[in-house]
């Protein structure tokens, strides 16, 4: 197979799905756990997620669209994000899907459509960032940017819009917060500002939704059992596990150790400083935030070739910053050599985007069969996504 390429390993998907499942039915029964479409939209990925009885966790209309395509139905989708179009807002809000709302355009949309059957909304809640433990989350000075806020009021506002159109409509919770260290404090963290809030305006929510962030597949970190066991037992003294649905949307945790990428030496050089290693992988493959500094790696050459004091590992990106990572006092690197990154299945492979080199083929392992599921993406398709429909015909 011509590198680059991405291997899922699929029996690696299933242990983290078979984990989180497993956990929720130990420690809530009355669950959904529900996949992050935005870490790995793949389609081969939600179609297996929808087949293992997996909920897809979506955040725009476009996502809202593939998941429908890849064979959720509206029922087994969780709608967030602050960027919802009217159309599918609506549609998933009359066709049952879980539904958190996070912005005011989505309470006027609700408002000023009378035709709306508002039996249970979600709203997500921003979450003052002052609960957490000094250092596992950022923006410390400015807060969260996503949902209502209830110590500015926005909460009380929104529960009262909320019942203004319909008193018995169902409340759900939503409280998705991104962590720096995804340590079980965070989660402790949001379940007991999720009972305060329980208690305060006086809910009974028919779901409580805690978001996703967690780890998963990476030895040493905590387990999707202790993530649970935390979140319920925090939960619990407040609701009722029978009454009220817990839902997780894990998207790294599930995918993100099940993923490698293979990639080989290109070029060999020294300048009087380093030597430097080009490869066909770059971090726009398997870093596209740009914020690693090191990685799950393995490479298969010489295993007694000489011991080389630097040696600096650089993308296919003409770009002097694309330096994936620097090698002290290893094996000496040849043309032809390949280096593999594991655990790079989040955020990478429908995220880089096609800068310089398009998008490469992914495989899937299976057993032992091998399968493409993405063909490397060629200029001619580059091309025609840049035409209009007319324009392609001829």
């Amino acid at each position: 197979m011509k590198t680059p390429y991405f291997l899922i390993n699929e029996a690696e998907i299933n242990k983290n799905v078979n984990e989180f499942k497993a956990a929720l039915k130990k420690y809530w029964s009355n669950s959904v756990l529900a996949y992050s479409v935005k870490t790995n939209s793949l389609p081969w990925i939600l179609e297996y997620m929808n087949k293992s009885a997996v909920f897809a966790e979506v955040v725009s209309d476009e996502e809202y669209q593939l998941a429908i395509k890849c064979g959720f139905s509206d029922d087994r989708i969780v709608f967030n994000g602050p960027i919802k179009g009217e159309e599918y807002f609506l549609r998933a809000i009359e066709k049952r899907a879980v539904v958190n709302i996070d912005s005011e355009k989505e309470l006027e949309c609700l408002s000023k459509n009378e035709k709306v059957k508002l039996s249970e909304i979600g709203i997500r809640l921003n979450v003052d960032i002052g609960v957490f433990p000094e250092g596992d989350v950022d923006y410390r000075e400015d807060g969260f940017r996503f949902g209502f806020s209830h110590e500015a009021c926005g909460l009380k506002r929104a529960l009262d819009r909320i019942r203004q159109i319909n008193e018995n409509c169902r409340i759900g919770l939503h409280l998705h917060c991104n962590s720096i260290t995804r340590s079980l404090d965070v989660y402790r963290s949001i379940s007991k500002y999720t009972a305060m809030i329980v208690e305060t305006y006086g809910l009974t929510p028919s779901y409580i939704d805690v978001g996703g962030g967690f780890f998963g597949g990476v030895a040493g970190k905590p387990t999707a059992e202790e993530y649970i066991s935390v979140i319920a037992q925090e939960l619990s003294r407040v609701v009722d596990p029978k009454e009220t649905r817990l839902i997780i949307e894990p998207g790294s945790a599930m995918i993100g150790s099940a993923v490698d990428l293979h990639s080989s030496v290109l070029d060999v050089k020294s300048n009087n400083r380093s030597r430097i290693i080009t490869t066909d992988a770059s971090r726009i493959l398997i870093d596209p935030l740009w914020k690693k500094s090191r990685y799950f790696y393995s490479v298969n050459g010489d295993p007694d070739g000489a011991v080389e004091e630097k040696q600096i590992v650089c993308g296919y990106t003409c770009m002097d910053f694309d330096r994936i990572m620097v090698l002290k006092d290893q094996r000496a690197l040849s043309v032809g050599d390949k280096i593999v990154y594991h655990k790079v299945g989040a955020y990478t492979m429908t995220f880089g985007g096609p800068f310089i080199r398009y998008y490469p083929a992914v495989y899937v392992k299976s057993g032992t069969e091998i399968k493409k599921v993405r063909q490397r993406m060629s200029v001619d398709s580059y091309y025609s996504i840049h035409k209009t429909e007319e324009e392609n015909e001829h």
